[in-house]
C-alpha cells in the first residue's frame, strides 16, 4: 500500500527528458500514483539514450522515472480517444513538458483539459516560459545555461564560459513546478477548481541569478567570468593546495578575514592592498596568488584541519565517489535501493524532502514500458477485449 501526503491522488504524466520527468518522480515520492503515458513502440526517448545501462535498461531513464507506472498508449490515434479520456477522468494532475501548443491537436493542452475536466491541476514546463517571442521554442539545459546568462558567470578567462556539470536548470524548473502544483492542489481543496501551473528553465535560471542581477541594476556593472570566485566577497572561492583544491569562505566579516590570515599568512591582514572586502574584490587575482603561494605548500587535509580549528568555513572539492561515500550522505540515507523487474537492483538518489524526519522515497522502481497498461486501463473502465484490440492495432503495448 503506497503511503504519503499525496496517496490516493493520480498524476497523468505526459513528460519526457529531465525537467518534467523529475517533477513527476517527486510527486510519486510523495505517494501520488504517477501514470507515465508513453507512445509505443519506443516510449520515453530516454529509454534508448545514455551511455550507462543495466542489461537493456537505460540508467538515464531509471534515474528519472523511479516510482511511476507505465501505460504504453499512442494517445494521438483516434482509436485511443476513449482510453485517453478515461485516463484524464481518473486524474487529479496532468504534467507535460512538450513544446508549447503541441498537445492542443489531441485535446491535451490546458484549455482543452480544463474545459472537460475543470478540477484537474495542470502543470507545464518549458524552456522559455508561456509567453514572449521565444515561448514556442524548445529548450534544453545546455541551451538555457547559455541564453540565461548562467554560463557568462561560470568559468574563467582561461577556460571560457563553462556549463554547470549537472542539469541544474532542468531539476530547478522541475522543483519549481512541483511546488506550484502542490500550491494549486491546496487551492483546489478550497475551490474545487484546478489551475494551470507553469515553470521554465529560463525563469528558474533568472531566479538563481537574482543577487547578481540586482547588483548589476544598481551599479551598471555586468558581471563576467569569475571561475569559482564571488563578485561580492573575497576570499570566497576555490584555491589550489599541494594535492588538490579547497574552497574557502573567508570573507563574511573582517573578523573572519583576520582569522583566515592567521591560518594562511598573518602578514596579509596588514597588507595595504587588502584593507577591506571591497579592496580584496578589486584585487582578487592578486589575493588569490598570495593565498595559493602558501596553500600550495600543504595538502588539503592539513588545511581543512587548520581552518576548522580557526572557525573559517572551508571544504575539499570532492568527486562524486567521495561524496556518496561520505558519512554525511550515508547518514542522510540519500541513496535508495530499488529492484527493477528486468534490470535487477539499482540505486537512485532519493528526493531532497523530509516530513517529520522521514525522507521521501520512491514507492517502486522505474517501470518497464507498458508494464501497467492493462491494469490501469482496466481500472478506468476498459475491458480486456478493449485493451487487446488496441494492442492488436499497435496503439498500445501491454507488457
Amino acid at each position: 500500500m503506497v503511503s504519503g501526503p499525496l496517496a490516493g491522488l493520480r498524476v497523468l504524466d505526459l513528460t519526457r527528458f529531465v525537467a518534467g520527468s523529475y517533477t513527476t518522480a517527486l510527486l510519486a515520492s510523495f505517494g501520488a500514483d504517477v501514470i507515465k503515458l508513453e507512445v509505443p513502440p519506443d516510449g520515453d526517448p530516454y529509454r534508448a539514450q545514455g551511455t550507462a545501462r543495466i542489461g537493456d535498461e537505460s540508467v538515464l531513464f531509471l534515474s528519472l522515472n523511479s516510482g511511476k507506472r507505465s501505460v504504453a498508449l499512442d494517445f494521438r490515434k483516434p482509436e485511443a480517444a476513449d482510453a485517453r479520456e478515461a485516463l484524464l477522468g481518473s486524474s487529479d494532475f496532468v504534467v507535460e513538458n512538450s513544446r508549447p501548443g503541441s498537445l492542443s491537436a489531441h485535446g491535451l493542452d490546458w484549455d482543452g483539459v480544463h474545459a472537460r475536466h475543470p478540477s484537474i491541476v495542470y502543470g507545464s514546463i518549458s524552456g522559455y516560459g508561456e509567453v514572449g517571442p521565444d515561448a514556442a521554442r524548445g529548450g534544453f539545459d545546455l541551451i538555457l545555461q547559455a541564453e540565461s546568462g548562467v554560463m557568462s558567470v561560470t568559468g574563467s578567462e582561461q577556460s571560457g564560459p563553462v556549463k554547470v556539470g549537472a542539469p541544474l536548470l532542468d531539476v530547478g524548473a522541475g522543483l519549481s513546478c512541483a511546488v506550484g502544483l502542490l500550491a494549486a492542489h491546496a487551492e483546489r481543496a478550497r475551490t474545487g477548481v484546478g489551475a494551470h501551473v507553469s515553470s521554465s528553465l529560463l525563469e528558474f535560471a533568472l531566479s538563481g541569478l537574482g543577487t547578481l542581477a540586482t547588483a548589476m541594476f544598481v551599479t551598471g556593472s555586468v558581471p563576467g567570468l569569475l571561475g569559482t570566485h564571488s563578485p561580492t566577497f573575497a576570499p570566497y572561492g576555490g584555491f589550489r593546495t599541494k594535492d588538490g583544491w579547497i574552497v574557502l569562505a573567508g570573507a563574511g566579516s573582517e573578523d573572519l578575514w583576520r582569522r583566515c590570515c592567521a591560518v594562511v599568512d598573518a602578514d596579509l591582514a596588514s597588507d595595504p592592498r587588502f584593507t577591506d572586502n571591497a579592496a580584496r574584490v578589486e584585487r582578487r587575482d592578486e589575493l588569490t596568488a598570495a593565498l595559493e603561494a602558501t596553500l600550495g605548500t600543504r595538502p588539503t587535509a592539513e588545511w581543512l584541519a587548520l581552518f576548522g580549528e580557526a572557525g573559517v568555513p572551508a571544504a575539499e572539492v570532492r568527486d562524486l565517489a567521495q561524496v556518496f561515500d561520505s558519512e554525511q550522505v550515508r547518514a542522510l540515507g540519500a541513496v535508495q535501493e530499488l529492484d527493477h523487474p528486468t534490470a535487477g537492483p539499482y540505486r537512485a538518489v532519493a528526493p531532497p524532502v523530509r516530513s517529520d524526519g522521514t525522507l521521501a522515497s520512491f514507492p517502486r522502481p522505474a517501470p518497464v514500458l507498458g508494464a501497467d497498461t492493462r491494469a490501469v486501463l482496466a481500472g478506468v473502465g476498459l475491458s480486456d477485449a478493449d485493451v487487446d484490440a488496441l494492442v492488436a492495432k499497435g496503439i498500445a503495448v501491454a507488457a
